[in-house]
């Protein structure tokens, strides 16, 4: 699994959050709840999502958001986090969901530790766009994993 290596401008994700552990369905459940209520995320495109996995202090957050336009006030019980501009290793997931832990289990623990990068920040993000299709061997994600180059 060879990703390509990009640099992506700044952006913002605004949606809802899942803390600890992702449990069978909790994933799911706030994906729904996000397609409810995607119209009250300023300029979102509902149809690019963003599945942020955070590692901060110990503890695990996956936010399940779009990207914003300029913001004032959130969306009630919704939270934001923005991302400076960044270098990423971007991979490609080809089929069904429940191979993606397998994915992602391959580039943390096989692609990264032999690259030439380091990771780069305690959170690494899924992309779904029109390519994405539950349930689908033809389903298609991107992983979004913050790196930079290790020093000789």
């Amino acid at each position: 699994m060879a990703p390509r290596i990009i640099y992506k401008a700044g952006f913002t994700v605004v949606g809802l959050v899942h803390m600890g552990e992702i449990k069978d369905g909790s994933k799911d459940a706030l994906w729904e709840e996000l397609g409810r209520r995607y119209k009250e995320i300023p300029q979102a495109d509902p149809d690019i999502g963003f599945g942020v996995h955070t590692k901060a202090d110990g503890e695990l957050r996956y936010l399940a958001g779009l990207r914003a336009g300029h913001l004032g006030e959130l969306p009630a019980g919704m939270i934001k986090q923005a991302f400076p501009p960044h270098v990423y290793a971007v991979f490609t997931h080809r089929g069904r969901m429940e191979a993606l832990p397998s994915s992602i289990d391959s580039i943390f623990q096989s692609w990264l530790p032999t690259s030439s990068y380091n990771l780069d920040g305690e959170y690494y993000f899924e992309y779904y766009d029109d390519r994405f299709q539950p349930n689908s061997r033809d389903s298609v994600i991107f992983l979004w994993v913050p790196v930079r180059e290790k020093e000789i």
